[in-house]
């Protein structure tokens, strides 16, 4: 997704292109020059957590033959006790893990002072550099723009104003990540397509993971999955579903069901069923690594 307009503005100097941060060199606050890759951190601004590797050992290659065209950005950390210099990476993650994969031992960076920009700054730079590539995620696209309401002090509004975008847009998104983490996981390693994920939303956790299930193995069309939300959540059909399974009525099931979730996503194919009262119950998670 290509970025707004306005949003260039907004660090003046240090936004743009890395090749015009390059052409800023001679600021007293910017040195370009090689460091060591082990004396770099990746920003907890990053959004980004999926990089295809194919791509990254393809961008290695031309790093080997070319060498690297364009440096990394860093912000270097103030040196309190330890006299070793410590770097955050603000932009270039795909070229610090292709230098990587080649074992080497020293990168070239652009380095500014951690003086130099504030952390609204920092995470301005990390979220412009996500949302100049294609190949983010839908999961990752909506962990970026509520990244940026948080740290820029934004609503759904202010930020589409300056995504140059509309607010309903960003809504869609941003209503991705009240999905379960099985329902995400299965987004971002599109087992199911961001448009079937959506009709999942607001649904409760157990009848996610029932349609997503069923959405994956009959690979559902749009239409199917319209219909097959409109059953599930139909009072005569929940009424049936109820005699089959035994109620789960304890005064915090939501939260509950919230944390078993939780614990499920750390299994292969996981199936949690939960049944009780406040007074007696039981929690049973099953799952098959195949």
């Amino acid at each position: 997704m290509p970025l707004g307009k306005s949003l260039n503005s907004i660090l003046d100097d240090y936004f743009g292109e890395e090749s015009e941060v390059l052409n800023k060199s001679l600021e007293p606050k910017t040195l370009v020059k090689p460091i060591k890759v082990s004396q770099i951190t990746v920003s907890s601004y990053q959004t980004r957590k999926n990089f295809d590797l194919e791509k990254i050992q393809k961008l290695a290659e031309n790093i080997k033959e070319q060498g690297l065209i364009q440096p990394i950005l860093v912000l270097q950390k103030k040196i309190t006790n330890s006299t070793t210099p410590e770097y955050i990476l603000l932009a270039g993650e795909r070229r610090l893990r292709a230098t990587k994969l080649l074992k080497k031992e020293y990168v070239l960076a652009v380095i500014k002072k951690e003086e130099s920009l504030d952390e609204k700054q920092q995470a301005m730079l990390s979220a412009m550099e996500n949302l100049q590539r294609e190949d983010l995620n839908p999961v990752e696209l909506a962990q970026t723009f509520k990244m940026l309401m948080l740290t820029q002090s934004l609503d759904e509004d202010g930020l589409a104003g300056i995504l140059g975008t509309s607010k309903q847009y960003v809504k869609n998104y941003l209503r991705l990540l009240s999905l379960s983490n099985f329902v995400q996981e299965a987004l971002i390693k599109k087992e199911i397509t961001e448009g079937q994920a959506r009709f999942l939303v607001g649904l409760e956790v157990g009848l996610q993971m029932d349609l997503l299930q069923e959405i994956i193995d009959k690979d559902l069309t749009v239409k199917e999955i319209q219909e097959l939300v409109k059953k599930a959540k139909d009072p005569i059909q929940k009424s049936l579903e109820k005699q089959k399974l035994k109620k789960f009525t304890h005064p915090k099931a939501s939260e509950i069901l919230s944390k078993v979730e939780k614990i499920s996503s750390y299994f292969p194919n996981a199936k949690m069923q939960c049944e009780g009262d406040d007074n007696e119950g039981k929690i049973v998670i099953r799952w098959r690594d195949n």
